[in-house]
């Protein structure tokens, strides 16, 4: 049984389900907590330290404080989820779908969005530093307010999605793929674009010759 207050170590709590229940203080370091499936739940500081959270699905779900050391939650299912002060340390989420879902106070170090699909996602308020978006799918999102540094989105592609008042220092874009994007009141400071695409994207109050490299990229009159 998943009960508020708990702590496990080293232990198998794969498959559990929830459904209009609210977790909090809850920790679990060594473990496996996969396969599991929460409905209409909130969840509230829980840390996971050293575990796997694979093949999670959730929805209409809301986190909050969730904290991720040395975790590895790949393969994921969110939709319409709430996530209010994600921390990311050495943590791998790779390969999961995010659709209907906001990401607000995302503080990110040495992780891992790669091979991700986003759809409708908005991310604001975030301090990520040295985090890997390789080859993510973006879709009608938003970047707002967000704070990077050397945040690497190599060959990512984005569609239909804005970035609204942006620090983007050191960010990695290489190869990327911009269609129907916005940059609006963003900072670039030694970006880098290298041979990244660009199609009916628009840049507002935002110089991107600030960038550090934008050899090979294609779709803008520099």
């Amino acid at each position: 049984m998943l009960d508020s207050d708990s702590n496990f170590e080293n232990c198998d709590i794969s498959g559990r389900s929830l459904s209009a229940a609210e977790l909090c203080d809850f920790s679990a370091s060594g473990c496996d907590l996969s396969f599991w499936r929460i409905l209409n739940s909130h969840l509230r500081t829980l840390n996971l330290d050293d575990s796997r959270f694979n093949y999670c699905w959730s929805q209409h779900c809301r986190w909050t404080a969730l904290a991720l050391d040395h975790c590895l939650c790949e393969h994921g299912f969110f939709n319409d989820c709430d996530f209010t002060r994600l921390s990311v340390r050495t943590s791998f989420l790779t390969a999961a779908r995010f659709v209907d879902c906001r990401f607000e106070s995302t503080d990110g170090r040495l992780g891992s969005f790669g091979l991700c699909v986003f759809d409708k996602t908005r991310f604001s308020d975030s301090q990520m530093s040295e985090m890997s978006f390789i080859g993510t799918t973006w879709h009608d999102c938003e970047f707002r307010d967000e704070t990077y540094d050397f945040v690497r989105f190599p060959s990512a592609l984005f569609v239909n999605t804005r970035f609204v008042n942006c620090n983007l220092r050191k960010v990695i874009f290489r190869r990327a793929t911009f269609i129907d994007c916005r940059f609006e009141s963003c900072r670039l400071p030694e970006s880098v674009f290298h041979n990244a695409r660009f199609m009916d994207t628009t840049f507002a109050d935002t110089d991107i010759h600030q960038a550090a490299n934008l050899t090979g990229v294609e779709g803008l009159d520099l």
